[in-house]
């Protein structure tokens, strides 16, 4: 059944593809979230896995990262990330500009395994928030350990799907899904599997499309 053809008294289902260390979506899925309660509908968020930099190989500071990206002065980086801190804290949300980035392919093979303990956005977010809040080395199996097992992974399974390959299939099928849909970036949101929203948008947008969406399936 499609999502958006399910009876009323149903959450609606909300598909989101994120990275871990994407800023945006970090402040887009509270506005989402945000959006929800203001609209008192019941929402199914899934969240799908995403790779901003799937070749990135070592740590690196974001200040770094952003100036290497962009072109840009140490000054200018520091600006640029102090811009989206603001709107995160505006949405009550932990965010240092002292953090590093890293390849996020196996917190997301972790995620997806959290998924199936039905854990996944507890996980999820647990290494998300640790991640802005400078508290988490996604390049760290141990902290990813950790803050699975701080969103109530058994941390045995967590130290396995590190160890190994598993999940990888998930991953790698999440992101050729995003690529069928058409998304080149992040946060690519899909409300009840009509109207897709790329980018971040303003918590009232996020409500009239979710109010929109879920009229037309009622």
């Amino acid at each position: 059944m499609n999502p958006a053809d399910a009876p009323a008294d149903e959450p609606l289902r909300i598909d989101v593809w994120a990275d871990i260390i994407c800023p945006w979506c970090y402040v887009g899925e509270a506005r989402l979230r945000d959006a929800a309660l203001s609209t008192g509908r019941s929402i199914e968020l899934v969240v799908h896995a995403f790779e901003l930099d799937p070749h990135q190989d070592q740590p690196e500071r974001v200040i770094d990262m952003l100036s290497r990206k962009y072109g840009a002065s140490a000054e200018q980086a520091e600006a640029m990330d102090e811009r989206v801190a603001g709107l995160a804290r505006a949405e009550g949300l932990p965010y240092v500009s002292d953090r590093v980035t890293a390849n996020t392919f196996d917190a997301h093979r972790l995620i997806a395994a959290a998924a199936e303990a039905g854990l996944g956005l507890a996980v999820r977010e647990a290494i998300q928030r640790g991640h802005f809040s400078g508290e988490v080395d996604l390049s760290s199996h141990e902290h990813l350990i950790a803050a699975a097992v701080s969103a109530g992974l058994d941390r045995d399974l967590a130290a396995r799907v590190l160890d190994g390959e598993d999940y990888a299939a998930s991953v790698l099928a999440d992101e050729a899904k995003a690529r069928e849909l058409g998304a080149t970036g992040v946060p690519f949101t899909v409300v009840g599997g009509r109207l897709a929203i790329p980018g971040c948008v303003e918590t009232e947008q996020y409500a009239q499309i979710i109010e929109r969406v879920a009229a037309d399936a009622g």
